[in-house]
């Protein structure tokens, strides 16, 4: 059926690797409500292919 998937609208935005635990890479964007305020975004390493990830290496990661 047309229409039924989820139509959650991502949006990409760029943050900073703060750091690499157990396979999950924890990035720091600006909130997207609070420009003044930090968030933590969890994304699974195997999410950045091709990159050798480091802490404070700029990334670019999809929110909902």
């Amino acid at each position: 059926m047309k229409g039924t998937r989820d139509t959650k609208k991502k949006k990409r935005v760029q943050g900073v690797v703060d750091r690499i635990t157990a396979g999950i890479v924890v990035v720091v964007v600006r909130h997207p409500d609070d420009p003044e305020a930090m968030q933590e975004i969890y994304v699974p390493r195997e999410k950045f292919k091709n990159r050798d990830l480091q802490e404070g290496d700029y990334v670019s990661v999809d929110i909902e």
